[in-house]
């Protein structure tokens, strides 16, 4: 047994479950330049973003920013690494969104390597348009994964890469996480953690075996539980919620745990002021729980759901 797995059953703190430093904030790094519409815009200001999209006209050169939290003065020469993407839609959102920012520290308390990053936003109100903001989306995380891990002074492990975000931030980070032909990227993804997100087909999870960690409400009023449209956007195509990744997840034999609430609430990590609520410190403690548990090669795959009952999914579903 790994020593991981042994502190585990033994009840003594595994690594990287115990916040053990200060932490270090490098902030506004250009991980990239790419075209596209913004890549930045509150969260609070819905009138301004509607204004944006009416006046949109082609895409213009961007610097994409990330915030890097690092821990100080540890010695590790193998960090693992977080990376977290807000939410938004794909049209709101920035790297400063308080649940982010305070994963972020956290994580870095912890000893990982833990990045906020903007990406690019933007779509008109078609099908194609919408795509193509959800794949730019994947492209500056890729980047975003290039640029860090080219970063010899982040001491970042490629082996312990670790993914999630919240709603579109979460839908980009699991496109990345099970795309096809993964055995060929510079770095494995140990786990993606899925805050209310989506996948458009539930095949996809046969292209890779990355864990996932699920939270939503089964009364999310923005993306389906199960299965339906985001935001009601029928141009979006039908999109599978956490409920139906989890139990695919399950059936395929991939580690999984999903946890479910009952709020009518999207965004369970902060309340209508944008401050931190209860779940989100719940869903802190998990996440690092499950990703040191991931740490571990040889722990089995299992599916554990809470608040659901596991169902047998239905293929192609």
């Amino acid at each position: 047994m790994k020593a991981a797995a042994l502190a585990l059953f033994l009840g003594a703190s595994a690594p990287y479950t115990t916040p053990s430093y200060e932490v270090a904030v490098e902030e506004n790094v250009v991980y990239a330049t790419a075209d596209g519409y913004w890549s930045r815009a509150p969260q609070d200001a819905p009138k301004e973003v509607m204004k944006r999209l009416s006046e949109m006209q082609s895409p213009q050169p961007l610097e994409l920013l990330a915030d890097i939290y690092t821990p100080k003065d540890d010695s590790s020469e193998n960090r693992p690494l977080l990376v977290m993407l807000h939410g938004g839609a794909f049209i709101f959102g920035n790297k400063e969104e308080a649940g982010q920012v305070a994963w972020c520290r956290y994580f870095a308390s912890l000893g990982y390597v833990a990045v906020s990053m903007d990406y690019r936003l933007g779509f008109h109100p078609n099908k194609s348009s919408y795509a193509a903001a959800e794949q730019a989306a994947v492209e500056d995380l890729e980047q975003a994964l290039a640029y860090l891990l080219a970063r010899k002074d982040l001491r970042i492990d490629p082996e312990r890469v670790f993914l999630g975000g919240t709603s579109a931030g979460a839908a980009t980070a699991l496109s990345l996480a099970y795309r096809p032909a993964q055995e060929d990227a510079p770095y494995r993804i140990r786990a993606v953690v899925n805050c209310w997100g989506y996948v458009h087909s539930l095949d996809i999870l046969e292209n890779a075996r990355v864990p996932i960690l699920s939270f939503q409400s089964k009364n999310d009023p923005v993306v389906p539980y199960r299965k339906g449209y985001p935001m009601n956007m029928f141009f979006v195509g039908n999109c599978y919620g956490t409920a139906k990744v989890a139990e695919r997840a399950t059936a395929l034999g991939i580690r999984s745990e999903h946890h479910a609430y009952t709020e009518k609430e999207h965004r369970l990590q902060l309340d209508k002021q944008g401050q931190l609520t209860p779940h989100y410190y719940e869903i802190r403690d998990r996440m690092a729980s499950f990703f040191a548990e991931c740490m571990e090669e040889d722990l089995p795959a299992q599916g554990i759901l809470h608040g659901d009952a596991v169902q047998p999914a239905v293929a192609g579903e």
